[in-house]
């Protein structure tokens, strides 16, 4: 089991509130299918006061004790060390043996044990499990010999790590044997239109809950989406949001991940490290000379920015300003709320899209991610219009009146400049909730 004193304070300050689709306690009964069966008994074996271990959204296991029990919707409400508390779903808690009574499968609740399907014990946790109801089966070797066993979630609890898995030990070789296969149904999940969250919060190789916007790799073949900290292909550690890479998972290429990183511009990159910053440090605008270049200076290897690496240092801030002035649709500057005009900020705060073929449709999916910044008023670009006066061409703001008549022949003469924005996706204001339920709730709290 994971010791809570290697839990880091900084990455747990806030848990989410337990929010689920009125569908979840249907679907989460698919979620214990095994071999097409569903399990004769559905008992819950938690108690109140109970210490229990708890897989939160970055895929890592935090120490907690259960304070409430809902067995309709099968979740547990939890205090953790850090004193704030969450409704977690019973997949997603660990417990430790059971004290007293007859040795049952954790899985399917049964105590019958025999020949081929004997129950077998975790060395580490002392649950007990089928040999047929454990992903994958269980060996019958392993109960002719004296060897040492761990079950599937205390082999994810030993060697799931911030920055990446293990990747050299004996655990970290049983980490990629029990990736050959998923503990779940990938059919039976509902997903939304955009293919980022599902009803079940049940995501990568340990069957946890996610956020596809913080740090996840999503698989270009099955389009599931696995926790940084659950593979063993990275050689940096992630960034928030980074989806800049081509990554098949264990399941889909049947032996280890294949993991390529996909090339940079400088826009992206500004989009990218502002997306951090704010996720960070919980603001909307960012200095780009004290703030924003630092930040990408100060992390230039964890951007892996590919064919732009060789550039020097003194070169960066001006592509990137360039990058800022140039993007206006993505990027908002701090003159145009009569700030500082070296602020910039995002004026959606939404990941960067990588190039790649698996996001091409993202474009016309994005509206049902996306979400305005909090507080802010509407990032839309104002556009912009000619009017003739004495031979003197002058710009001037649409008033909030249908044109004249004098003005209807000038537009009709000078059309818009600008008359693709009222097509872009990147500015169309949409709802805060669109994205995430109780954005001033979540873990990472979007915005102060």
């Amino acid at each position: 089991m994971r010791d809570a004193t290697v839990v880091g304070k900084s990455l747990v300050l806030k848990r989410s509130t337990f929010h689920r689709h009125p569908k979840a306690v249907e679907s989460l009964t698919k979620l214990c299918v095994r071999h097409g069966t569903l399990p004769k008994r559905q008992i819950c074996k938690f108690e109140e006061g109970q210490d229990v271990l708890a897989r939160w959204s970055d895929g890592l296991f935090y120490l907690g004790t259960i304070k409430k029990i809902n067995k309709l919707r099968q979740s547990c409400f939890i205090l953790f060390e850090d004193s704030s508390k969450s409704w977690i779903l019973w997949k997603d808690i660990q417990t430790g043996a059971i004290e007293s009574g007859e040795m049952v499968c954790s899985i399917c609740q049964e105590e019958y044990s025999d020949a081929p399907n004997e129950i077998v014990i975790c060395d580490k946790c002392g649950q007990g499990y089928h040999q047929l109801c454990h992903t994958p089966k269980i060996d019958p070797n392993v109960i002719d010999t004296d060897e040492k066993w761990l079950c599937r979630q205390c082999i994810f609890a030993t060697t799931t790590k911030r920055g990446g898995a293990l990747k050299k030990g004996p655990n970290a070789k049983a980490l990629q044997v029990m990736k050959q296969s998923l503990p779940y149904n990938l059919e039976d999940l509902e997903w939304d239109i955009g293919h980022k969250t599902n009803v079940q919060q049940c995501y990568c190789y340990c069957g946890g809950p996610g956020d596809w916007y913080l740090k996840m790799l999503q698989c270009c073949k099955c389009k599931q989406w696995f926790h940084e900290a659950c593979v063993q292909c990275l050689e940096k550690p992630m960034l928030f949001g980074d989806r800049f890479y081509t990554f098949i998972c264990s399941v889909c290429n049947s032996g280890p991940e294949y993991l390529k990183r996909l090339s940079l511009r400088w826009v992206d990159i500004a989009h990218l490290s502002l997306y951090n910053l704010s996720v960070i440090h919980k603001k909307k605008y960012f200095d780009s000379e004290l703030e924003l270049i630092t930040y990408i200076n100060d992390n230039w290897d964890r951007i892996q920015p590919g064919e732009l690496a060789d550039t020097p240092r003194s070169e960066r801030y001006e592509q990137i300003l360039d990058a800022l002035n140039e993007n206006k649709t993505m990027f908002m500057s701090g003159k145009e709320i009569k700030k500082k005009k070296h602020l910039f900020g995002l004026r959606i705060r939404v990941p960067p899209v990588p190039p790649n073929a698996a996001v091409k449709m993202e474009k016309e999916e994005s509206t049902s991610h996306e979400f305005k910044i909090k507080g802010r008023k509407s990032s839309k670009v104002t556009p912009v219009t000619k009017e003739i006066n004495n031979g003197e061409v002058k710009k001037r703001k649409p008033v909030g009146r249908p044109p004249g008549s004098h003005r209807r022949k000038i537009l009709q003469n000078e059309p818009c400049e600008t008359p693709a924005l009222a097509n872009n996706t990147d500015t169309d204001p949409v709802s805060e909730n669109s994205l995430l339920e109780t954005p001033d709730q979540r873990r990472y709290s979007l915005w102060i």
